[in-house]
């Protein structure tokens, strides 16, 4: 019993996740891939346009913009061909791909150089920001995005994997950040934007290298077991090295964020209960110090001792607090005009925002009423087109509206309701259901005839 329900779930598992089935021509998908390696004619010139649009869409903080560049960048040729040639050992096919991954890197940085350097916006916005602190997380994005995307290139059918594992590593945005800290002589950014597009290509081309050993992809005829272990030692090290770093970066963010969720549950659970208002706070985590400027006038000096005293309840034993009373603090008076201004700012930005959706809102009921406008003319020029051809009417009306039948199904359609005249008692409704259809553009129309 138990040999048969171990052989069902390794059956199961045989099934569910078995890659040799729709697997394409071992040799199709090695050309493929080589084919995407070469930067030359269209494939460079769709890099270069590339590099601008993601430029463009960092520089005005645009999401779609930039995700609109990773789909046209073809970067993903030369890491994939790099994982490709250590995974069959094909050493001239490593160095051709990374030649070429070396050239593609050296272009993006000159035009996104070039770009920053004469845009007139140079302000670091959230997208930008968002490519300077690679940590873990980003390399696993890429090893798991590098896997999916050699499974997809090794299929007979084209699937929407590829396009998705464009968007996920995006190895085009880190290159144009890199080149925005080259253009404004922001260092900092240039090496942590460069450091996640080294990510992103190392764990792209590692999950390259597993998956073809794990699909059993025949190695070149002229190599050795020697040369084997040394690439796999190669690949380790690298790897290795690439790693460290992340992990440091994902440490030190980590904390930052916990210390950020200590402090504002200390601002929460302190402060807010007892209607002070927070108008700013300035946070240091690798020094565990916070600086919170309030506004509360019946705070004064022994109240915010008490405050700060229960620090330790929060976890922020070794934390230094600060709490600037603004209305009732003398040495914050440096410091009052700045909160006032920045407070009216975010009020004003805040009813700017309500103002805006209010005006889309009254621009959507306009446009409303102009349709409902347009309709009541369109069908006052039906009934008078009817009176035209039959006569007319006592009283006469026409109204769209939606009809449900038992299947909770619905469609518009319109109803054309008469009271004839004692004179036009025995009118043709089959005429005016075929007149009244064409004259609505094949709408599905109800004649309802009052005798």
């Amino acid at each position: 019993m138990e040999i048969s329900l171990k052989n069902q779930i390794i059956k199961f598992f045989k099934y569910r996740f078995n890659l040799d089935e729709d697997k394409a021509n071992e040799d199709e998908v090695i050309n493929n891939i080589r084919k995407g390696i070469e930067f030359k004619g269209s494939s460079l010139w769709a890099l270069i346009f590339a590099i601008f649009i993601a430029s463009i869409g960092l520089n005005v903080n645009s999401t779609a913009v930039i995700i609109g560049a990773m789909l046209i960048s073809p970067l993903m040729g030369p890491i994939m061909g790099i994982g490709l040639g250590a995974g069959i050992l094909d050493i001239e096919l490593v160095k051709k791909a990374a030649k070429n991954l070396i050239i593609a890197s050296l272009i993006s940085l000159v035009v996104s150089y070039l770009y920053f350097s004469i845009s007139p916006i140079r302000v670091a916005q959230s997208e930008l920001l968002a490519r300077t602190s690679p940590t873990i997380w980003d390399v696993l994005i890429a090893f798991f995005g590098g896997l999916a995307g050699i499974v997809a290139n090794s299929r007979k059918n084209f699937s929407n994997v590829i396009p998705g594992v464009a968007i996920a590593t995006a190895l085009m945005p880190p290159l144009c950040t890199a080149g925005y800290g080259l253009g404004t002589g922001h260092w900092s950014y240039f090496v942590g934007a460069f450091y996640l597009f080294i990510i992103n290509c190392v764990f792209i081309s590692i999950a390259t290298f597993i998956m073809v050993r794990f699909l059993k992809f025949h190695t070149v005829s002229y190599t050795n077991e020697i040369l084997g272990r040394k690439i796999q030692k190669w690949v380790g090290f690298i790897a290795l090295l690439t790693i460290i770093p992340s992990i440091y970066m994902a440490y030190s963010f980590v904390q930052k964020e916990f210390f950020a969720q200590k402090i504002q549950s200390f601002i929460t659970n302190e402060l807010q209960t007892k209607n002070v208002l927070v108008v700013d706070k300035q946070i240091e985590a690798t020094d565990q110090k916070a600086v919170l400027y309030v506004l509360g006038a019946h705070l004064d000096d022994s109240a915010i001792h008490k405050m700060i005293e229960r620090k330790d309840v929060y976890g922020l034993k070794n934390a230094f607090i600060e709490i600037i009373n603004s209305t009732g603090n003398k040495q914050a008076n440096v410091n009052i005009e700045e909160l006032k201004t920045g407070l009216i700012e975010n009020v004003l930005k805040k009813q700017e925002e309500e103002l805006k959706i209010k005006s889309q809102e009254l621009e959507e009921l306009k446009q409303q009423e102009k349709n409902a406008n347009n309709e009541t003319q369109d069908q006052k020029k039906v009934i008078e087109e009817f009176e035209t051809l039959f006569g007319k009417q006592d009283e006469i009306s026409l109204t769209k509206t939606l009809l449900y039948n038992q299947k909770d199904k619905s469609d518009t359609i319109a109803i054309l309701y008469i009271k004839p005249t004692k004179n036009e008692r025995h009118m043709d409704i089959a005429k005016i259901k075929k007149w009244l259809k064409v004259r609505l553009n094949g709408a599905e129309p109800k004649v309802c005839f009052e005798r």
